[in-house]
């Protein structure tokens, strides 16, 4: 496999908390490994994720013991290599009982141009988060714009866990994502807030599923997508609420804001209720920014590149809000960058 390297664990470690080489794993912590690996993400779930199960070669492992709070974000990085690269991470999470974690996992590298060829990247997640946990995660994708990029996101939450997952993209030609969550422990909580901002000819594709196995379990997804140049994006979102799953709660929206003629949005938000006692609704919108609006600015002295960058960073504010105050700052960076020369 791919050298793996971990630093600043060694108070983490004297608590017990495991962070370690997949492939390590195995022989470390045979136990724990067997119990939850391939169980979300395996040669079932899709072709893709088949391959990634066949083939990872950077595995990493993260076990959270039951009663502990990380008070720091525990930050991943995994950079493809140059020219013609393939890689294909795979990490799995356990978040033991009462125990709080926010991961950082970042996705970079990749071939700097077509003519060097493009770099692929097929990537699985599996996290657990066991009774009355609490796990932040960020999936941050800044790879090259000559990669593929390919992500299999699943977690499955027991009773009073609760989930933030904010998936940040930027970068790579072509993105797929799939995140899905199981709402499996009466009163569990998930909440998917995305941001993703396409520009060239970049083409996104996200999919997202809550499925509430479980009663007085509730969810919220907010995907918010800014595309400018000839940048097309794909949406879909399935909510889906079992027969004996009752008094639950599950919201759904989509917003979409196209900068010029040249970019294109789909969305399908789909629910599957198969029982009455619940609260569920979703939405979706696509469409430029409002003229009136920057008619309004303009009319306070703000021109009108200045106006169409104050709309879109208050449109993204309200996502960027939740994350580690560190990484907002690179966040907002990436975003000034892409807002140079709309």
């Amino acid at each position: 496999g791919r050298d793996i390297n971990f630093y600043g664990f060694e108070k983490l470690t004297a608590q017990g908390i495991i962070a370690c080489k997949l492939s390590d794993a195995f022989e470390k912590h045979n136990n724990l490994v067997e119990k939850y690996l391939y169980r979300l993400v395996n040669n079932k779930t899709g072709k893709f994720e088949a391959m990634n199960g066949a083939l990872w070669n950077d595995g990493i492992f993260l076990y959270i013991p039951k009663n502990l709070k990380i008070e720091h974000p525990i930050h991943l990085l995994r950079e493809a290599g140059l020219h013609n690269s393939v890689t294909f991470p795979r990490l799995l999470v356990v978040v033991g009982e009462n125990s709080e974690l926010t991961l950082i996992d970042e996705y970079g590298g990749g071939s700097q141009n077509m003519e060097q060829g493009l770099s692929f990247s097929n990537s699985a997640v599996e996290i657990f988060g066991l009774q009355n946990s609490r796990t932040r995660y960020v999936s941050l994708q800044r790879q090259t714009s000559a990669m593929n990029s390919f992500l299999t996101h699943r977690a499955h939450l027991e009773r009073d866990a609760q989930m933030l997952t904010l998936p940040f993209v930027f970068g790579s030609s072509l993105t797929k994502q799939n995140f899905g969550i199981e709402l499996t422990g009466d009163g569990a909580n998930s909440n998917i807030y995305g941001l993703l901002f396409g520009s060239n000819r970049q083409h996104l594709d996200n999919h997202t599923f809550h499925h509430h196995t479980a009663s007085n379990t509730t969810s919220d997804i907010n995907f918010k997508v800014v595309l400018k140049d000839k940048a097309l994006s794909a949406y879909t979102g399935l909510i889906k609420i079992e027969t004996g799953a009752k008094n639950c709660e599950a919201f759904q929206e989509n917003r979409n804001l196209l900068l010029n003629k040249g970019t294109k949005a789909e969305t399908i938000p789909e629910l599957e209720i198969l029982n009455e006692e619940v609260s569920c609704s979703h939405g979706a919108t696509i469409g430029p920014i409002d003229e009136e609006t920057i008619f309004y600015l303009n009319a306070r002295g703000i021109d009108k590149d200045n106006a169409v960058k104050m709309i879109v960073s208050g449109f993204m504010e309200t996502t960027l809000r939740k994350t580690p105050e560190d990484l907002k700052e690179r966040l907002t960076g990436f975003l000034e960058q892409r807002l140079e020369n709309i």
